[in-house]
């Protein structure tokens, strides 16, 4: 070998040590900080979460334990969203079924259980026996696919599971027969003027005019009312009215 070329080796080599005894160096000061409680504290931290952790929302702790709860069909209280009324289409070419508003052409008429999602398609001819026997809640829907029926229906269930997470079954349930039950009169004037929400248990009450400012001035502040009872060209007129009075204080 040239003697430029075992200065060469040598050099490498030097490097190669130095970067050792700077790594052994490293490790004599973690073994050294891994004394302190701090640090201690840091690295069991650091197995038990990603520091880029984020939680969840409450909709979705929510929805997780419901999951892990198997709920069963026998432990529901069995409170029915309809969900649409339908027309089955059956013969040698096609066989779907089509939401329908024409009672006289349907089908049957679907719902779902509040509490466990278990869906229920009641024969045309049954479903007033059905509706005696459940507690039923209509919801007001700006369309007329299954997909606006269930995008009322995950709205109600979320306020509906939160609501259980403070509150006894027994307060829910009963803030929800306030504000729909018609056969009873229990509703608030507010969804006795709005029928949107409701028991379906008789004849659905009459419509009238809607007093933007009546209603504010006895519902001064956004709630259950608001959100469920109105229907959405109510709920912008509410809304509007509140921001516009807000500017002039």
């Amino acid at each position: 070998m040239k003697e430029s070329t075992l200065a060469k080796v040598r050099e490498e080599y030097k490097k190669v040590v130095n970067e050792t005894n700077q790594l052994l160096s490293y490790k004599q000061e973690l073994k050294s900080l891994e004394q302190d409680e701090n640090v201690k504290r840091y690295l069991e931290l650091l197995e038990l979460v990603d520091r880029d952790y984020e939680a969840p929302s409450i909709e979705k702790m929510i929805a997780a334990a419901y999951l892990n709860a198997n709920i069963e069909n026998s432990d529901s209280n069995h409170i029915m969203v309809y969900v649409g009324t339908y027309h089955r289409d059956t013969d040698m070419y096609r066989d779907n079924d089509t939401i329908t508003q024409d009672d006289s052409k349907a089908s049957y008429k679907a719902y779902l259980d509040l509490e466990t999602q278990a869906a229920y398609n009641i024969a045309i001819e049954e479903v007033r026996e059905f509706e005696k026997e459940h507690l039923t809640i209509y919801l007001p829907v700006e369309g007329v696919s299954q997909n606006d029926y269930m995008a009322k229906y995950f709205e109600l269930q979320i306020w509906f599971r939160k609501q259980l997470m403070t509150h006894s079954q027994k307060e829910v349930i009963g803030k929800l027969q306030e504000n729909m039950d018609i056969k009873y009169q229990k509703l608030s004037s507010a969804c006795q003027n709005n029928p949107t929400l409701q028991l379906q248990v008789g004849k659905p009450a009459k419509p009238v005019s809607f007093d933007v400012d009546q209603f504010v001035t006895t519902h001064p502040e956004a709630g259950f009312l608001e959100e469920f009872c109105l229907s959405p060209e109510n709920r912008a007129k509410v809304k509007q009215y509140r921001n516009k009075h807000s500017e002039n204080h």
